[in-house]
């Protein structure tokens, strides 16, 4: 019998959480030579495994099991991108940006640990996540692959995703929040990312230029639909999201076309990243339900 959504998604789920652990263990420690205990690692562990649904890397290995990738290959560069989601955590609630006092329910990473270790755990998430997927060419992934992915998640990361649309979002006033200012900055903000991991499954996976394109016009729309999923359900109850921030509300697309807009909007992009599955016909099932469940997710 084939494995449904639920079962591939929560098996996913706990093989990251257990990974990115090991994946984060320092080569020293400071007890073994006598030094001071050193915080950061501490911090950048709480970054990292804060709970989560683990979206992104069960779409790595929803793309990789659509070419029949092994899913021992598609572990830790899953790993990686988990890493710079969680470090974009650390970085947007900070502060200077939306200025968030709790994340996931929890007390946000700068509260519990104070800014400068906030912002020094990003940092070795990010460079961890290159060192893993350095690592994996040098062991199962093929290195010309390895650099591929680096490429593609460096991309992501940058002036082209997380960082230029965390730029736009915090100085675009909302007069100046128009449709297109808000698909750019949420594609780089949000959908950057899920391009990424998509890619990440396609390419380890062996996918043709043409396959890979349909992929990634799939993810673009899922991300897209995403964040504006998570703009609707913190409209409807600050609460529910656990993150409580004291910067205004970023402009969204609920609050410049209306709740129920924002819906429509919803459900079109959905049925886009679907109809980009049709070259695999059957074969793209569980991506098609990956993105229904993304539409109708309350939490």
């Amino acid at each position: 019998m084939p494995e449904s959504l639920p079962a591939f998604l929560e098996r996913v789920r706990r093989a990251v959480d257990a990974r990115l652990p090991e994946l984060l263990q320092p080569g020293r420690t400071a007890s073994a030579l006598g030094e001071r205990p050193d915080p950061l690692p501490a911090a950048a562990r709480d970054a990292l495994l804060s709970p989560g649904k683990r979206v992104r890397p069960g779409l790595v290995f929803l793309a990789g099991d659509l070419f029949a990738a092994r899913p021992e290959r598609l572990l830790d560069p899953a790993c990686a991108v988990e890493m710079v989601h969680a470090a974009s955590l650390a970085l947007d609630d900070l502060p200077s940006m939306d200025d968030a006092t709790t994340r996931r329910g929890r007390p946000a990473l700068h509260v519990a640990h104070g800014e400068d270790l906030a912002i020094l755990s990003a940092v070795t998430l990010l460079a961890r996540a290159f060192g893993v997927l350095a690592e994996a060419g040098l062991s199962d992934v093929r290195p010309a692959t390895a650099l591929d992915l680096v490429a593609r998640l460096a991309d992501a990361s940058g002036l082209l995703g997380l960082a230029s649309g965390q730029s736009l979002d915090l100085r675009t006033a909302p007069a100046d929040a128009t449709f297109e200012a808000l698909e750019t900055i949420h594609a780089r903000k949000t959908g950057a990312l899920f391009v990424a991991a998509a890619e990440f499954g396609a390419v380890l996976g062996g996918a043709r230029p043409r396959e890979l394109a349909a992929v990634r016009s799939y993810a673009k729309n899922v991300g897209l639909a995403f964040q504006i999923v998570d703009d609707l359900l913190e409209a409807a109850d600050p609460a529910q999201t656990g993150k409580e921030a004291r910067r205004a509300p970023a402009p969204t697309f609920s609050g410049h076309v209306g709740g129920e807009g924002a819906r429509r909007l919803v459900a079109e992009l959905t049925a886009h990243a679907v109809e980009a599955l049709d070259p695999f016909g059957g074969r793209g099932a569980l991506l098609a339900e990956f993105a229904e469940l993304l539409r109708d997710r309350t939490r």
